[in-house]
């Protein structure tokens, strides 16, 4: 089941996509491929959004903290905004002071995606789509770009399709900012989380990944048994205190349930298996006053992103992998989002 509203932004004609089921409702904005709404029901029955959601849908356009928003080519930092290539250097623009972040000035999240509607037995798909051209940002190759949001019972799953004709690099993911407390009533430092993961990537004073794989063995990235997510947050540790909360790439040693997240007082249950071997989770740690829906201002904590992908600035590091997608060959990556009452 779906709906589509016309909305005109400035000189940008968009279209917000609604689709639903007994379970589940989204909503979704053609600019960016964006996941604007994520409704899902609390052990009471009602149903609200567990996503942070702009108040004004004009502030899509401009969307500073991502929400929502494919993003691409590359999701996370590149080091200086630099790249090799067979034996050709690339120079992105530098969009993160001076590196470059989740595909520079005008990544996917700043593009009007085309889309067409398939409705199955049991669910109901989006596919975006998206031509991005040789020399797009400064990477290299023309990029045809997939995008399919699939409503299917109590999941939601993300799909992700690419192809190049010319050696590139790829790396997609997805910027929603979960809360499953339901309209966002509380922030997420109460609220319970698991990974599945031995190791994270430290970070140097740039937010930059050193290089260095460190065991989360007693330290505040341990999550391998659920616990409040205040208990990392609230933890004097360096990593935490270089990037005001977490901002980490965990390494993913099993991927089906790989993350799990749960609020005990709305009783909602998520758990996130991904094709991808890496997540990159982060809490939300500089709001910039975003108005956000039911009359709420952004602070501090109110959400925190699962952005499952490759190892961000693998590029330039032996020991991650590359995000170089050739010619002769297709991409294809998958997040799928589950829930539940516990």
């Amino acid at each position: 089941m779906y709906s589509i509203e016309k909305i005109n932004i400035d000189d940008k004609s968009l279209n917000f996509i609604s689709i639903k089921n007994k379970d589940i409702e989204l909503k979704l904005l053609d600019y960016g491929a964006s996941l604007v709404e994520l409704l899902v029901a609390d052990n009471k029955g009602k149903r609200e959004n567990i996503i942070l959601t702009h108040e004004n849908i004009y502030d899509y356009i401009e969307n500073s903290p991502y929400f929502g928003a494919t993003i691409g080519r590359t999701s996370g930092r590149i080091a200086n905004g630099k790249f090799s290539l067979n034996q050709e250097e690339y120079q992105l623009n530098n969009n993160y002071d001076m590196n470059s972040g989740h595909g520079g000035y005008q990544g996917f999240n700043k593009k009007i995606w085309n889309y067409k509607i398939l409705e199955g037995k049991g669910e109901t798909s989006i596919i975006f789509n998206y031509y991005s051209k040789d020399m797009e940002e400064n990477y290299p190759g023309n990029l045809q770009v997939y995008v399919k949001y699939t409503l299917r019972k109590n999941k939601v799953i993300i799909e992700y399709y690419a192809n190049t004709d010319k050696t590139t690099l790829c790396n997609l993911t997805n910027h929603s900012y979960f809360n499953l407390s339901g309209n966002y009533k509380k922030d997420i430092k109460e609220q319970y989380l698991s990974i599945r993961s031995d190791e994270f990537l430290e970070l140097n004073e740039n937010m930059i990944p050193t290089g260095k794989f460190i065991n989360v063995e007693n330290t505040p990235m341990d999550f391998r048994k659920s616990k409040a997510i205040k208990e990392s947050l609230d933890y004097d540790y360096p990593q935490i205190k270089l990037t005001n909360g977490l901002d980490h790439a965990f390494l993913l040693r099993e991927f089906d349930n790989a993350i799990t997240m749960v609020d005990k007082q709305s009783k909602r249950k998520m758990e996130i298996s991904t094709t991808y071997p890496c997540v990159v989770i982060y809490s939300y740690n500089f709001p910039g006053n975003e108005k956000l829906k039911y009359e709420k201002t952004g602070k501090k904590h109110d959400g925190i992103c699962f952005e499952t992908q490759y190892e961000p600035d693998g590029i330039n590091h032996e020991n991650m992998n590359s995000a170089i997608l050739k010619a002769d060959e297709d991409y294809y990556e998958k997040t799928e989002y589950k829930f539940s009452i516990i």
